[in-house]
């Protein structure tokens, strides 16, 4: 195993997938979860339920833990916002965790702050302050403004390292942001939940990698036409969450528009517990986009070396 230090001391982007799932619980990927370590920091976006034990069990340095970025606010980008926060903590972390997000990230923040303020209490008495730093348990909200909806927003400028936020269209989500990560001549975009809109390629262009959310429509409406009847709520529902999302094939036209390098598919819905299945969801994929495809799976991992 690569020691922590040169995680946090290379000059490489170290890039982690730990939730490449959707809402619909399955036995092979948990919800949305992207890890970034590169210029000495390391970032999560979004950290849906079951993510921060992948966090946990693949060792990384969660001590260095130094800030979550949310795309948006919906459960399953969310959460284990409490357990990152505490158990980073409790293994060792020393500063306060930042968390950014749209406007709301105050009352998702504070909420979860309340929720854990007992335990949190608990493990100072029980280890003293020496050990545990109180000042370092409770997160900052940080909100982001973009302040032209048609251009990215440099939020967070670091020892080398540029991340820009962007709006996309995840409507009755509003605000949602994707991010774009740019050091030493690497670009690395997350779109974060959306539909295809007209600026998401610009905001993934030239993308070394691009982490792309994407739902099957045709598996999903096979789903609603199959032999088992559903109940009408959940058609409704099916239904309804075509509507602000991508399929496969759209995200890779965008990927082919953006002149992205690779296309990883994250989001990944609904379940493909195997081959055949991952195979439909792919289909059509490549007669779109020329560039390598990868279909996300939990604790994938990815690096890139500088270009400057």
């Amino acid at each position: 195993m690569m020691s922590m230090s040169k995680y946090l001391k290379g000059d490489k982007m170290h890039l982690f997938l730990f939730g490449s799932g959707g809402p619909f619980n399955n036995n092979k990927r948990v919800a949305s979860c992207i890890g970034v370590i590169v210029a000495g920091e390391f970032i999560l976006i979004d950290v849906g339920p079951g993510s921060y034990r992948n966090v946990d069990v693949m060792r990384l340095p969660v001590s260095y833990l130094s800030a979550i970025f949310l795309t948006h606010f919906h459960s399953d980008h969310i959460g284990d916002l409490g357990e990152a926060n505490i158990m980073s903590w409790a293994n060792g972390r020393t500063k306060a965790l930042e968390i950014y997000g749209p406007e709301g990230v105050d009352k998702v923040v504070n909420g979860f702050i309340m929720a854990y303020e007992l335990d949190s209490g608990y493990r100072i008495a029980h280890h003293g302050k020496d050990t545990i730093i109180p000042e370092a348990g409770t997160p900052i909200s940080k909100k982001i403004t973009i302040t032209d909806p048609n251009e990215a927003e440099l939020f967070f400028n670091r020892n080398g390292l540029k991340v820009y936020a962007f709006t996309v269209d995840h409507s009755p989500v509003n605000p949602a942001v994707g991010y774009r990560f740019e050091y030493k001549g690497n670009v690395v975009v997350i779109t974060g939940d959306t539909k295809m809109t007209g600026d998401l390629a610009k905001y993934c262009n030239d993308a070394d990698i691009l982490f792309c959310e994407a739902i099957s429509f045709d598996m999903i409406n096979a789903m609603i036409t199959g032999t088992a009847k559903l109940p009408d709520r959940m058609v409704k529902i099916l239904k309804d969450i075509q509507d602000y999302h991508m399929s496969p094939v759209i995200a890779a036209g965008v990927a082919q528009e953006a002149n992205v390098k690779k296309l990883v598919y994250v989001h990944v819905t609904p379940p493909l517990l195997n081959v055949t299945i991952e195979e439909k969801y792919l289909q059509g994929v490549s007669d779109v986009f020329d560039g390598e495809v990868v279909l996300g799976q939990d604790n994938m991992t990815f690096k890139l070396k500088p270009k400057e």
